[in-house]
């Protein structure tokens, strides 16, 4: 079974100085954890040991991002994980990444309004950005609604009433790459209608500031570069969903979509 991607010079490096822990088929291009962690519990004290010599060594630029938050790692994801590692470290190996994203949404004089957040200046990625009302990892032992209130509390100071309205809406996925290395990504979606008069407030800094834009307005923004970039295509997916974005309207509207549901695991 294949569970992630990793790159060249990763393949390198734990050949140079970690090839104890891992076995490494040059020709078959693949690299295993060594068949010696034989258990779930076995495999992550495994990787917290190693994951913590490359951080201590500085071995990749990923770990300056170091959250001391695990994320499981599925071969599928209604299975039990095989592991769980530091999120820092989904990057360094391709492991597959999961979240949850919701889209806050009201309506002004019959006209859909969404909220919109600025994510802290002291994230350690894509601080300044506009995001989605609410979002987050899905962290170790975590179900996916279980996450999505988490994070609707702890972002937007969502209440108790509000989140009845809590629907999920599909799930987006997606692959790319930056200085942090490989990142499939999935994320689940969820539309959060709220009451015109509801105005979120951040609980824990993750966000600077909220705004309550029209779609129109929003898709300038996206236009324009200033939302962080998964969280735009969260809101694309709203707009396609909501029939604001038409096939026959829109020339790029299959290459938006097949783009929005990449196959991030094939079978091996």
């Amino acid at each position: 079974m294949r569970l992630g991607i990793i790159s060249p010079e990763v393949l390198n490096t734990l050949e140079e100085k970690y090839s104890d822990d891992f076995i490494i088929d040059k020709e078959r291009k693949s690299v295993c954890l060594h068949e010696k962690y034989k258990t779930e519990r076995e495999r992550t004290d495994a990787f917290r040991r190693l994951l913590t010599d490359m951080r201590e060594k500085e071995v990749f630029r990923s770990f300056k991002g170091w959250r001391n938050e695990t994320y499981g790692i599925y071969y599928k994801r209604h299975e039990a994980p095989i592991f769980h590692v530091e999120r820092s470290s989904c990057a360094v190996f391709g492991f597959t990444s999961y979240g949850v994203h919701i889209n806050g949404y009201t309506y002004r004089d019959g006209k859909i309004m969404m909220w919109v957040g600025r994510r802290s200046p002291t994230k350690p990625t894509f601080p300044n950005m506009l995001d989605n009302m609410c979002a987050g990892g899905l962290a170790s032992g975590l179900g996916v609604m279980e996450c999505a209130i988490k994070e609707c509390r702890e972002e937007a100071s969502v209440d108790d009433e509000t989140l009845k309205s809590l629907r999920p809406a599909g799930a987006v996925s997606y692959c790319y790459r930056d200085h942090r290395g490989i990142l499939p990504e999935t994320e689940y979606v969820f539309d959060l209608e709220v009451s015109p008069d509801f105005v979120p407030r951040s609980a824990d800094g993750e966000m600077e500031q909220f705004y309550l834009h029209s779609l129109e307005e929003i898709q300038s923004l996206i236009i324009n570069e200033e939302f962080k970039p998964n969280c735009a295509m969260v809101t694309v997916d709203f707009m396609i969903r909501r029939g604001l974005i038409a096939p026959d309207e829109e020339p790029n509207y299959s290459y938006l979509v097949e783009r929005m549901h990449v196959n991030l695991q094939p079978p091996c």
